[in-house]
């Protein structure tokens, strides 16, 4: 399995375990349940994902690989 700081990862689907409020202008809202798309891990704890056509920072915590 490639890292996710890697260069080589390319993205994957991961699904929203709880809901996530933003609390700063990076970061971007998710409802549990959804299905969000992560491209990058862009520091520990926290994943660049597209969450409903947006693209911003998630906690790694709030999801699960699928």
């Amino acid at each position: 399995m490639v890292s996710l700081s890697s260069s080589e990862f390319t993205g994957r689907q991961a699904r929203a375990l709880y809901d996530f409020v933003p609390e700063t202008e990076y970061e971007i809202g998710m409802n549990e349940g959804d299905v969000v798309w992560v491209q990058y891990r862009q520091c520990p704890g926290w994943l660049i994902a597209d969450v409903h056509y947006e693209t911003g920072l998630i906690p790694e915590s709030y999801v699960e690989f699928i």
